[in-house]
């Protein structure tokens, strides 16, 4: 049996069905229902649409692989060609000039090491001699062959069309996986694919950066942090939405992995409020508010004891994010992560919700 929230023990697993929109383990959670943005700084509206598309076709190509978005394919583009600086992005996704990476000749430049000899008669990069990496996802000429995709729809594969790239990067994410499966909402599991992507685990570490900037600020379906509220509520929830991807463990305060009230404690921490440390006290903490009052950094409380939570009720806590979110350190065995506050399991056992008092003075 598992540890639900802040004391209790799961110990009917159906009822987690419900969570329908819940993805465990992971660095970023979206819907691919959701609305997505229509323009972000720094992307070209045609890339960013690439990026849209290619992550909502992924599951349609290969099945085996879920969880994939947007964000992930943007946090590569923004590595790997700061999103085609520098080149003009047609319609229909063409870039001009074509994007070609450093000739891979083993110098050293762009840190490589190890001769990659043409593979492609000089078609994509225009060199015969060596590969170059080609696209806004620099995509290696040798790997084109195998991972390459239809962005949109005009029946050509062309790693210089922007729609090719992005969909050609969530292709090979999943198919580079032996068996081409792979739950992407698992931070390890995207983990390596990023380094299947490029073996390097400090080029991982960047594109996680920017797939985590990406989601708080363009989140779609969950994890941004609304405007409404105090500076200090927003961020308490800021300081939260970075401990996503984060375990969840009992009893844990951080800064490796937190229980669902030592991740709220330590979010108002951050932001200079002393909260109580356990649940039935920090619901005494604060201000009684509505659901349709909520606003960044308000506490949501729930009673869970029906499901095998050890009173007394509340027995577990979650932190309003804005635009319906909540972010949640929910049982042993799964790690902090954003969810609708509207869900079968926690709608039905919502007790209320807290603002903090130093939120109110």
């Amino acid at each position: 049996m598992a540890n639900l929230g802040c004391g209790a023990v799961l110990v009917a697993v159906p009822v987690l069905m419900g969570l329908v929109f819940s993805m465990a383990n992971a660095v970023l959670i979206d819907s691919h229902g959701a609305a997505a943005p229509t323009e972000v700084d720094g992307i070209d509206p045609v890339l960013l649409d690439a990026y849209i598309r290619g992550a909502r076709t992924l599951e349609e190509l290969h099945p085996g692989c879920t969880g994939m978005r947007r964000q992930f394919l943007a946090g590569i583009g923004k590595i790997e060609s700061d999103h085609a600086a520098g080149s003009r992005i047609a319609p229909n996704g063409d870039t001009d000039p074509p994007i070609v990476g450093p000739i891979l000749d083993g110098s050293g430049v762009g840190g490589n090491l190890t001769p990659h000899y043409d593979t492609d008669d000089g078609r994509w990069d225009g060199n015969t001699t060596y590969d170059a990496a080609v696209g806004a996802t620099q995509h290696l000429p040798e790997n084109w062959d195998d991972y390459g995709a239809d962005g949109n729809g005009d029946g050509e594969t062309d790693p210089h069309n922007v729609y090719d790239a992005a969909a050609a990067t969530a292709v090979e994410l999943c198919a580079s996986h032996a068996a081409a499966a792979v739950d992407f909402t698992d931070h390890g599991q995207l983990r390596e694919a990023l380094f299947r992507y490029n073996h390097s685990w400090g080029y991982v570490d960047e594109v996680i950066a920017e797939i985590v900037t990406y989601t708080a600020e363009h989140p779609g379906a969950g994890s941004g942090i609304g405007s409404a509220g105090n500076e200090e509520g927003r961020a308490a929830a800021e300081w939260a939405l970075e401990q996503v991807g984060k375990p969840y463990v009992w009893g844990g305060t951080g800064p490796n992995g937190f229980d669902c009230s030592g991740l709220t404690q330590g979010a108002w921490a951050a932001a200079g409020v002393t909260i109580p440390r356990v649940t039935t006290d920090q619901y005494q903490a604060g201000t009684r508010v509505g659901l349709d009052q909520l606003q960044p950094g308000d506490l949501l409380f729930y009673d869970t004891t029906d499901a095998g939570a050890p009173g007394p009720a509340p027995s577990h806590v979650t932190m309003y994010l804005g635009d319906g979110q909540m972010v949640n350190a929910p049982s042993t065995g799964q790690n902090v992560r954003v969810e609708p506050v509207e869900s079968e399991f926690y709608s039905a056992r919502f007790m209320g919700a807290i603002r903090p008092n130093s939120m109110n003075e």
